[in-house]
């Protein structure tokens, strides 16, 4: 599946989020590999609901894939395809890319700092439960880091403050690349070819974590962080000797 090209990319100054413009395009049949992109968001968003900020200089992207085009395939293990390939695209231009990790399931921290999220939204579900379309959206902090603050538990950080020397042209051409590379490998290997080399990328995995499965992080579960099994879910050990799995969540280490 190739993303961007000519006929397919929306490069815009300002949206007030790709997402949006791309579940728009989605929605009126816009191909697999549609690609919206901005250099500022001005309502962008993140799991949750919470807002991302999106100051000038970072790169806001957002692509389109027609459920047909991928078949019988589960489409929530994109998460993961996609987490890889955003990986793989900003790593290769860092000088110190043994610091960056895969915080579950699709932040990219270097140094236990943010530098990248990712939000998949779906639509036009079937009897099923299977959707008509996804939209894979990925925020890449570039230039510019978001406002922090003290408290929190993953500050951002941005490639340039990581001595990346890199253009959001030439990210957005490398992602369009990784992408295409992982769906392919999903698609012809499955799930199981992609979990070794997620795992592989793992923050803090064997370590203690614990894992907030309220929006507030207010509750919360404690354990060891012993990898994903074969639908994606998340395994804890946790101290009672239970294994508990959970599909979604923040992970977070309680000082």
């Amino acid at each position: 599946m190739q993303f961007g090209g000519n006929e397919k990319t929306y490069a815009l100054a300002a949206v007030d989020s790709t997402n949006e413009y791309a579940k728009a395009l989605a929605k009126k049949g816009a191909p697999s590999g549609t690609v919206v992109w901005a250099h500022r968001q001005t309502t962008g968003k993140g799991t949750r609901n919470r807002t991302w900020e999106s100051p000038e200089g970072n790169v806001y992207w957002s692509g389109i894939i027609q459920s047909k085009d991928i078949g019988e395939a589960s489409f929530t293990e994109l998460v993961y395809v996609n987490a890889l390939a955003v990986y793989h695209a900003i790593t290769q231009y860092m000088p110190e890319a043994s610091q960056a990790a895969i915080k579950w399931p699709n932040d990219i921290v270097v140094a236990e700092k943010k530098i990248a999220g990712s939000l998949l939204e779906c639509g036009a579900f079937d009897s099923a439960g299977k959707p008509g379309w996804i939209v894979i959206g990925n925020g890449i902090n570039v230039l510019r880091s978001p406002g922090g603050h003290p408290a929190m538990l993953y500050p951002p950080t941005s490639l340039k403050e990581c001595g990346c020397d890199v253009s959001r042209e030439e990210l957005v051409a490398a992602l369009h690349t990784r992408l295409g590379e992982y769906i392919a490998l999903w698609l012809e290997h499955g799930f199981s070819a992609l979990r070794k080399a997620y795992l592989a990328k793992a923050f803090r995995l064997h370590k203690d974590i614990s894992l907030g499965i309220s929006a507030d992080k207010g509750e919360y579960v404690t354990g060891r962080y012993d990898g994903i099994d074969e639908k994606g879910y998340i395994i804890l050990s946790c101290a009672d000797k239970t294994i508990k799995k959970f599909h979604s969540g923040d992970v977070f280490v309680r000082s």
